[in-house]
């Protein structure tokens, strides 16, 4: 199991609301550029299969920019893990 899959299983589960999350809204408000990239990757886990390319693309991309920015996400990550038992 890879080490986001929890975020992608919540992504691509998780309703319209239950993925506006508050920790989600400050995380944007705080970091607008990272959210922005977040967001474009993140419709295509929503709006796509698990074995479409662009689902494994935008898996990708998204492995990348948490990676990268993994302390502004920990927030996210947590809270997703301790509201939807990922």
């Amino acid at each position: 199991m890879d080490k986001y899959d929890y975020v992608f299983k919540w992504l691509k589960n998780a309703t319209k609301p239950e993925r506006h999350i508050d920790e989600m809204e400050a995380f944007a408000k705080k970091h607008p550029i990272i959210f922005m990239k977040f967001h474009k990757e993140s419709s295509k886990i929503v709006n796509n299969d698990v074995n479409d390319e662009k689902y494994i693309k935008a898996k990708e991309e998204l492995t990348k920019l948490f990676n990268e920015n993994e302390e502004y996400f920990r927030p996210v990550f947590d809270a997703v893990k301790s509201k939807f038992n990922y």
